[in-house]
């Protein structure tokens, strides 16, 4: 009975973790999913701490294949616009205005005259403004 209580735990974390993405709590939700099947499997008591024991090992052996080995470099927030092209949604008015890229609008700055409607391109970040020169291509 308290094998399906931690599936179910396991279940509802990684649930968690699909709605609030940090790659945190998967480890603990697939431990828990783990470790209750192994509960099912093996109810002895002696097989308790093996069972633990265990679930740590396929839990690290599944978020090493499946998860962390992925080489992918995810760039959240401003730093994830560097290099992308869009367009200014207003006049600059001394050298801050907003623009657009991939339907997303941010306060953006530059050192050029940028009018509404001119294509931009991210050059850079400065906390939660995004640098951006004028594209004349």
């Amino acid at each position: 009975m308290l094998g399906y209580f931690y599936i179910i735990l396991g279940v509802i974390i990684v649930a968690i973790e699909s709605i609030i993405p940090g790659l945190y709590f998967p480890a603990i939700g697939i431990a828990l999913i783990v470790y209750g099947i192994l509960l099912i499997l093996f109810p002895n008591p002696i097989f308790d701490v093996i069972s633990a024991i265990l679930a740590g090992v396929i839990t690290a052996i599944i978020l090493y294949y499946f998860v962390y080995s992925v080489k992918v470099n995810v760039k959240v927030g401003v730093e994830g616009y560097v290099g992308k092209r869009g367009r200014a949604v207003e006049d600059f008015k001394e050298g801050y205005g907003r623009v657009e890229i991939e339907n997303q609008t941010w306060l953006a700055k530059s050192e050029d005259e940028i009018k509404k409607g001119d294509k931009i391109e991210v050059i850079g970040y400065e906390g939660v403004h995004l640098i951006v020169k004028k594209v004349t291509k």
